[in-house]
């Protein structure tokens, strides 16, 4: 309900704290912070920022307790929020310093670049340019590696845009216009107009513009910027969209004028009181002074000292009020030159005083800022110096037992390392008995195959010979013309005929080229009969029908039988399978045994490999194939084997 937009803020404020409290009843941490989380968007939405920074202090809490690095860095950029909002500019930079570290940790570039920009902006309005400028272009490196969105384009146009300013304060004018014209750039492509509404792609431009023509004027280059400031005039949508960048333009344009040296004063006077009256249509204090302190320059040149002094204590006034100081500064240098006596000196000894002042400021704050950053990573180290001590005091305690284990172990291993040792003779061994069978099944083959000719031809030579002279015999005593005679004669040739085609028929089926593929699949099906039923687990063998198993060689028909038995035991060991399934599927010159168990599985990121899994590895390499093992815990393990043979 917090979250449904149809009722007002206060409703959606008192819903999101009715689900904190309940959070809080029901006592699951990640609960609540997701609830508080929820309840500070709120606050930051409706300005509440003492509400903002109580919440976000908890938020940091619990989060540590969940090891939420996310929660915490977000938690740390809000309260940098906060702060930056009640003016708290030293607690602002050290929440974002906070929150810019930890997004760095969890490669959050996207937050770690927005945060890095606030920083600088806290910089840049406390002329720390320096520190400013290298947090904005650690930022520029970091947008560069994300995707092109809406929100990165805007970070990527403010970035550009800060830096530009920056580097105007620092009077490196052709580097603050190049700023600029890029932050323009990074709104102007194809991509960029694809995310970007048409309205803030124009607003983005018109800010860039606006800044180009102000860089050029405190560059000096009167023409240029005046030329700027009317093609930004020269658009009718920018008064009736956004007045107050209007009169700031107008302000330019004419403080511009004014500084070339315009013959035409109506004209100058004109724009800055056009620009003057729309900062007090819309109540902007900001701008107001600005054109206040230019238009009593602009009077003072003109000897119009009554005016002069009139715009310069406006100034001067909202300089105090809003603490802008080179309002504050440029008004005093006016009036004491407006003034005259007393009054003159006293103006001057205060710009003096105030200027000095700022010096110091502008030192000190380029010092705490560089202190903060240090001071926060001196915590950080010393936070893992104490997590040494006590890791090497928790290291010390359990080394005493370690000791008296070592002993125990390294016989446990000794011991181990001889069943293994064991193990693998007896692997070899077992090759050599395969190796001994596949010999064995082929001489066996090949006596039957000379047998089955020998047999044949003997039928053929002897038995047909003989029966076909016997036929021939017969034939020939169709002679006598009894009827009884002819009768038995017929139907002895009959029978005769018979036989020999009989004989003819099974001398055939001996003699035939047929390929036994029995041999292999025997040995594979008495292996998985044997040791499934020793095992006491049910098992599936489904063996692919047309496998040419003659056409691979011993080798890969050694590993795998072995590949197969060592799988089986491991099943047997580490499973607790009740049921096993086993497959050799064909298919395009790749042959693939699966094994797959209803087994306990393991975690695959943690476990280690043992022999049996080495040996695995090694055999499969031997035969250039490839395994693949998928296992989730109480869900079975799959094992699969692809081995590319040459024909089928």
């Amino acid at each position: 309900m917090s979250k449904n937009e149809g009722f007002s803020n206060i409703e959606r404020i008192k819903y999101a704290e009715k689900a904190v409290y309940l959070s809080i009843k029901l006592d699951v941490d990640s609960t609540l912070l997701n609830s508080n989380k929820n309840l500070s968007y709120l606050y930051i939405v409706n300005q509440k920022f003492e509400k903002l920074k109580d919440i976000n202090f908890a938020n940091i809490n619990i989060a540590n307790k969940l090891k939420d690095t996310s929660s915490i860095a977000n938690a740390n950029y809000n309260l940098g929020y906060a702060y930056e909002s009640i003016q708290k500019i030293d607690s602002a930079y050290y929440y974002y310093y906070n929150a810019a570290k930890y997004y760095d940790k969890l490669k959050d570039y996207k937050l770690q670049a927005a945060v890095l920009l606030n920083m600088a902006n806290l910089q840049e309005a406390e002329r720390d340019y320096i520190g400013a400028q290298n947090n904005v272009i650690k930022a520029i490196e970091l947008v560069k590696k994300l995707p092109i969105n809406a929100f990165n384009l805007d970070t990527q146009w403010s970035l550009y845009n800060t830096i530009g300013i920056i580097t105007g304060e620092l009077h490196q004018y052709e580097n603050s216009i190049d700023y600029h014209k890029k932050a323009i750039k990074s709104i102007n492509t194809t991509q960029a107009r694809l995310q970007l509404s048409n309205d803030a792609i124009y607003y983005y431009k018109t800010y860039s513009n606006v800044n180009i023509a102000s860089t050029y004027r405190k560059k000096g280059d009167y023409n240029l910027a005046i030329k700027n400031c009317e093609q930004i005039i020269n658009d009718s949508k920018l008064l009736n969209e956004d007045p107050v960048t209007y009169a700031y333009i107008l302000n330019e344009l004419a403080y511009s004028k004014f500084l070339r040296g315009e013959s035409s004063d109506s004209e100058i006077e004109f724009l800055f009181r056009q620009s003057y009256s729309i900062c007090d249509s819309v109540s902007d204090k900001e701008l107001k002074q600005t054109v206040s302190v230019n238009l009593a320059e602009y009077f003072a040149s003109r000897k119009v000292l009554d005016s002069a002094n009139y715009y310069a204590t406006i100034g001067y006034k909202l300089g105090k009020e809003l603490s802008h100081n080179k309002t504050i500064l440029k008004a005093l240098v006016l009036k004491s030159k407006i003034e005259t006596g007393e009054a003159s000196k006293q103006y001057l000894y205060e710009h003096i005083k105030l200027n000095d002042s700022l010096i110091l400021a502008e030192r000190a704050n380029r010092n705490k800022f560089m202190r903060i950053d240090f001071e926060t990573d001196e915590i950080k180290q010393e936070n893992k110096q104490m997590s040494r001590e006590r890791l090497w005091l928790l290291i010390t305690s359990i080394s005493l037992l370690v000791v008296l284990f070592f002993l125990y172990i390294l016989k446990t291993q000794r011991e181990k390392n001889k069943e293994l040792q064991l193990e693998r003779q007896q692997q070899e061994a077992n090759e050599e008995i395969y190796n001994l069978m596949l010999s064995q099944q082929n001489k066996i083959d090949e006596a039957k195959s000379l047998e089955k000719n020998r047999i044949s031809k003997d039928i053929h030579d002897g038995i047909l010979g003989k029966l076909f002279g016997v036929r021939l015999s017969l034939d020939g005593l169709n002679i006598s013309k009894t009827d009884e005679a002819t009768k038995k004669r017929g139907y002895y040739i009959s029978e005769l005929k018979n036989i020999e085609e009989e004989i003819r028929k099974v001398s055939h089926e001996l003699n035939s080229e047929f390929i036994h593929q029995a041999g292999f699949l025997d040995i594979i099906t008495a292996l998985v009969e044997t040791q499934m039923t020793a095992y006491n687990i049910n098992y599936r063998l489904d063996i692919q029908d047309d496998i040419n198993w003659e056409s691979l060689n011993n080798k890969i028909k050694i590993h795998l039988y072995r590949i197969l038995q060592e799988t089986m035991q491991n099943t047997y060991k580490h499973a607790n399978a009740t049921l096993v399934n086993i497959s050799f599927k064909y298919e395009k010159n790749l042959l693939t045994l699966t094994v797959s168990d209803n087994g306990s599985g393991f975690d695959l990121n943690k476990s280690r490999k043992g022999i049996g899994l080495k040996n695995l590895d090694s055999r499969i390499e031997e035969i250039n194939g490839k395994l693949k093992i998928e296992s989730k815990i109480n869900k079975g393990t799959i094992i699969t084997i692809n081995v590319i043979v040459s024909s089928h």
